[in-house]
């Protein structure tokens, strides 16, 4: 099992991300002819001592020095000429021709050091459309001090007055203490993913499907199987996480993965995820499905994560979409010309058309956007039980998607009479009323007799619960 090692960075490394850093700087000073004077280029990234210079901790330092940069500027209305940001694993860095005097805009990024603890890690340098360099000695301002005593900084350093290791220990402590959640966003997002899943298996009753009850219309299922299932899926959900994470940065020069190699990795994690997933529970297909749809998620909040440290639950669905649309629209493509697989899915497009969770992915699961995550953040803002909140949004999902799994052991006809049983519970309340949860228990045993479980519709259930926490925790 991999998970989020921090890379180390070489000599070498740190001696071509400067010439590149440089390389930029060059273009955007050469850009600058363009502009009316005055003109100044910042260049800002983050001043941490060691090997070690990419972490979501570091990370989230460097976007927050970024938005104030950016919110200092905009406040003495200078304008933004031209901006870039290279996302190294040797450290980030942002640059932005400033439409405004070098002298100014080295007092701002001086008085932004200045302001407190965490600003001493940032590190900006200002420079006129020359290209010299302005320095604090320029301006008659005292020299920056050194983290760990009051000495000027570079007296510091020249001396080797402190370990490296005492140094990046106090890097550490200061993010850490301004940015705790970034500290812990893959361990977050494996408890999230875990949450989620087993919130929906508990969660009855439920029409059909597994939950706390009993096995529903699945007789080669049980409550406990979930259970044993979701620990044993979840760390492959972390690490589909980290591995989106991880291809945001790179060294300079490389070239960054393209979303089909990345989307290739991805799905043999998944692979491994559900062979971990038949030995936890004796060779029972419990969440298949949820490790494509919720491992898709997990690597689009990794990919959202590293490039804006925020998440919400619509823009990691278009990062999701951005990375397997194309890929699985040409395998739909491929499958509806080809010869009917063993899966259910693919009989059920060559039969019904319907192209299940493969279409839903390629178009970012469009269900999610306009049906399941509103409910939600509906009915926490009006504060209703979280069970009953649970199965009414199941309820929703239903009488929108075209369920493989009902298809497949009823055809249309059942997916059409199970959407009016649904549609009439939710007239009486759903599960919010006495009424509608009567009408739930006896659509369960209705669902077991007709041997239909709507398990497409659980997975996407499971996933919009996955969404709104991880937008919940890190927005």
């Amino acid at each position: 099992m991999s998970d989020f090692t921090p890379y180390a960075v070489s000599v070498e490394d740190m001696m071509r991300a400067r010439d590149e850093r440089v390389h930029a700087q060059n273009e955007m000073l050469a850009a600058a002819a363009s502009f009316p004077a005055p003109t100044a280029l910042l260049s800002f990234g983050m001043n941490i001592p060691g090997a070690v210079k990419q972490t979501p901790l570091i990370r989230s330092g460097f976007l927050f020095g970024k938005e104030r940069l950016t919110a200092l500027l905009h406040r003495e209305d200078y304008a933004l000429l031209r901006t870039r940001e290279l996302r190294r694993v040797s450290g980030d860095s942002w640059l932005c021709l400033v439409g405004a005097p070098p002298e100014a805009v080295k007092r701002l990024a001086v008085a932004l050091e200045d302001s407190e603890p965490l600003a001493r890690l940032f590190d900006i340098d200002v420079l006129n459309c020359e290209g010299q360099k302005l320095s604090r000695e320029d301006f008659f301002l005292p020299p920056r001090r050194c983290l760990l005593c009051e000495e000027a900084a570079v007296v510091c350093a020249r001396s080797r007055a402190h370990s490296v290791d005492a140094l990046f220990s106090r890097c550490d402590s200061l993010l850490r203490e301004a940015f705790p959640l970034s500290a812990s966003f893959f361990s977050a997002l494996e408890n999230h993913a875990a949450l989620s899943l087993l919130d929906e298996v508990y969660a009855a009753p439920k029409p059909g499907l597994v939950d706390r009850i009993d096995s529903g219309a699945h007789a080669d299922m049980k409550f406990e199987d979930f259970i044993l299932s979701t620990a044993a899926i979840t760390p492959f959900l972390r690490e589909m996480a980290v591995t989106a994470y991880q291809t945001c940065f790179s060294l300079p020069d490389a070239a960054r993965e393209t979303d089909a190699a990345l989307f290739s990795r991805l799905r043999e994690i998944g692979k491994r995820a559900e062979s971990e997933m038949y030995a936890a529970t004796g060779g029972v297909n419990t969440h298949k499905g949820a490790v494509f749809t919720l491992g898709l998620l997990s690597a689009g909040a990794g990919l959202l994560y590293a490039k804006s440290g925020k998440l919400s639950a619509e823009t990691i669905l278009d990062e999701v979409q951005n990375l397997v649309g194309d890929t699985l629209r040409q395998e739909l493509a491929d499958l509806k010309a080809g010869e009917v697989g063993k899966a259910h899915g693919e009989a059920v497009l060559h039969r019904d058309g319907t192209g299940g969770v493969r279409s839903a992915a390629a178009k970012g699961f469009p269900v999610l956007r306009s049906v399941a995550l509103p409910l939600l953040r509906q009915y926490e803002a009006e504060e209703r039980p979280a069970e009953a909140s649970v199965l009414n949004v199941l309820l929703h999902l239903i009488l929108h998607v075209s369920d493989t799994n009902v298809l497949y052991r009823g055809g249309k006809d059942a997916l059409l009479t199970l959407r009016a049983d649904c549609r009439n519970i939710l007239s009486h309340g759903g599960a919010f009323t006495p009424e509608g949860t009567d009408l739930l228990y006896e659509l369960k045993e209705t669902c077991k007799q007709r041997n239909v479980s709507p398990g497409g519709a659980a997975d996407l259930l499971s996933a919009a619960l996955f969404l709104h926490r991880l937008e919940k925790t890190f927005r």
